[in-house]
């Protein structure tokens, strides 16, 4: 039996220093442990499950765990073998038949988030970003600007809750308001180009929905939420109906704003 310090900075340098030396000196038959982590953003849990079914082969020391950390969730792939040659065997081909069945779900591997990855793309592409959001209060701003050196391509983000601010701030038309309703692709889309237009940006995202627990109804109920993005070469909108609590509402909005900006950088990128 071991104690350990419970700082941390003194834990890790006893356990890798003294504890895991001494242990590995007195194993007689020694398994190399490796693994790997997938991100994965869109797809529930049995989905996942479902088309990863196969891949695991514990007989062979090849093991899969899915660990959801709402709203998103990693696939973990871990080998052991004999030999360090025998466990990449393993890792190598699992991780590719991963990789081919979940696809653009999978947004990053080991360790790296979906804001940080979205950031390196939008350095990569060369481009600048402006947001106008509603029902998610700032959130989106705040996940960009959370990584730092967002200040090179994040021109502004604007929280116009409400119509007179959607009016007043990115020029949505009234009359658009009043026939569509603020909850609508059409407001989204204006919202996009508005903020785009206002910022000088080469991009707009914007979002608009209803995150409850009130303001629902049977055509736009609780978790309506409606996400565009405005470029250069064209304006995408796309209805969602997401579920759960305000909070949660709230926080799947962000990241599937911020998965669509990413698929939308890969195109661009890869062209």
């Amino acid at each position: 039996m071991f104690f350990l310090p419970g700082v941390p900075s003194e834990m890790e340098r006893m356990l890798h220093d003294s504890v895991i030396p001494f242990l590995a000196e007195r194993v007689t038959r020694k398994r190399i442990i490796r693994s790997v982590h997938l991100n994965v953003f869109g797809p529930c849990e049995a989905e996942v499950n479902e088309l990863l079914s196969g891949i695991s082969r514990p007989e062979q020391g090849l093991q899969i765990g899915i660990c959801v950390s709402f709203p998103w969730m990693r696939i973990t792939l871990r080998a052991d073998a004999d030999s360090e040659e025998g466990t990449l065997a393993l890792l190598v081909s699992a991780a590719q038949a991963v990789r081919e069945r979940l696809q653009e779900y999978i947004f990053s591997e080991g360790t790296d988030t979906l804001d940080e990855v979205v950031a390196v793309l939008i350095r990569q592409s060369g481009l600048t970003l402006a947001v106008a959001e509603s029902c998610s209060g700032g959130m989106i701003a705040q996940r960009i600007t959370d990584v730092p050196g967002s200040s090179g391509y994040f021109l502004e983000g604007q929280v116009t809750y409400s119509n007179s601010a959607k009016i007043r701030m990115l020029d949505v038309p009234v009359a658009l308001i009043d026939e569509k309703g603020a909850v609508s692709s059409e407001v989204a889309k204006a919202m996009a180009k508005g903020v785009r237009r206002v910022a000088g940006s080469d991009l707009g995202l914007s979002v608009t929905g209803i995150a409850g627990p009130d303001g629902g109804s049977e055509e736009k109920p609780v978790g309506t939420v409606f996400i565009s993005l405005a470029a250069s070469d064209g304006c995408w909108t796309k209805r969602f109906q997401f579920s759960g609590s305000r909070n949660e509402i709230r926080v799947i909005t962000s990241w599937m704003a911020l998965d669509w900006l990413r698929h939308y950088l890969l195109t661009k990128i890869s062209a």
